[in-house]
């Protein structure tokens, strides 16, 4: 049977002390006590804060000088042992509900074959992702949670009111089994921004083996939103794009020119959205998109495409 001390959690963090310290109050709430909470710092040194919980949860920390947040979760990775089968990984704006950590160790004893991947959280703030015949016609949503579409969009997992098997999984609020990272080991360390970092990573792993999202295991994901300036929203347009065009382009069962309409509708809508809503930065972002459509034309004409191709196109 899973317990918690089965359990290690690997939180990368960098320069949010009172968003961690939120996700660590949340822990002391909980009736199940993990055996490791390993927490990866790229920025200000925060031994000050983890003090007041030292002596409450069984807290690690590692300091490390590379910002990108999957370079950080696999230093923890590495820090692991043969006698932890199971690893959650976190974002440090997660707050788990009460009774969140009970629901997740359950699900996994009652309602998992033996040999599943992962399963996520159920994040449960935000807003509700809604489907209609326009944005599923372009791509953009689905009918039904948890599924890839031949787009390269992902419908959400969010907001679930029963547990479902997913086909791809949250990046910041999964329970993995070690083995499964240990034997697929995510590759785009250099990234700064983790966008599709989640699909690129965990959809050919649900190929393999199920995947679920637990409804009773529910998290708030406090996301922080910063204000951007014009000139950044066109990077935020480009690296999406060009992530995106690579996770379809590598998955033989997904569409590259059904990506290219998507990308179209997406490109018109945000020009309405500047037009009617007077959203100057829209523009920035469709700049990026644009920039980022024309190398993925290049690329897709390319014989030797492949993710580490994007990364550097993104890391110029």
């Amino acid at each position: 049977m899973f317990t918690g001390n089965d359990l290690a959690v690997i939180i990368p963090t960098r320069d949010r002390p009172s968003k961690l310290m939120e996700l660590l109050e949340s822990f002391c709430r909980q009736s199940i006590i993990c055996q490791r909470i390993i927490i990866v710092d790229s920025g200000e040194n925060i031994e000050n804060v983890l003090q007041a919980y030292i002596n409450v949860l069984h807290l690690e920390y590692y300091r490390t000088d590379n910002p990108g947040q999957i370079s950080q979760r696999n230093l923890g990775i590495s820090k692991l042992t043969n006698s932890t089968e199971f690893v959650c990984l976190f974002d440090d704006d997660i707050v788990l509900h009460d009774g969140a950590l009970e629901a997740m160790v359950s699900f996994w004893n009652n309602n998992c074959p033996h040999n599943t991947a992962g399963v996520s959280f159920n994040i449960v703030n935000g807003p509700i992702e809604s489907h209609n015949f326009i944005t599923g016609l372009i791509g953009q949503t689905g009918p039904q949670a948890g599924k890839v579409l031949r787009s390269g969009r992902n419908t959400s997992i969010a907001h679930i009111r029963q547990s479902i098997k997913t086909e791809w999984l949250c990046g910041g609020a999964t329970v993995w089994r070690q083995e499964v990272l240990l034997q697929y080991p995510h590759m785009l360390s250099d990234s700064k921004w983790a966008i599709y970092e989640d699909l690129i990573y965990s959809f050919p792993i649900g190929k393999i083996f199920p995947m679920f999202v637990c409804a009773d295991a529910r998290v708030d994901h406090n996301h922080v939103y910063r204000e951007y300036g014009f000139r950044h929203h066109s990077y935020l347009g480009y690296s999406e794009t060009l992530w995106r065009f690579a996770f379809v382009k590598s998955n033989s069962d997904l569409s590259v020119s059904y990506f290219f309409w998507n990308q179209s509708a997406a490109i018109l809508g945000r020009f309405f959205l500047c037009i009617f809503k007077f959203q100057i930065y829209q523009l920035y972002f469709i700049k990026g998109m644009l920039m980022a459509c024309v190398i993925a034309v290049k690329l897709n004409l390319s014989t030797d495409f492949s993710i580490s191709s994007i990364a550097k196109y993104i890391s110029k």
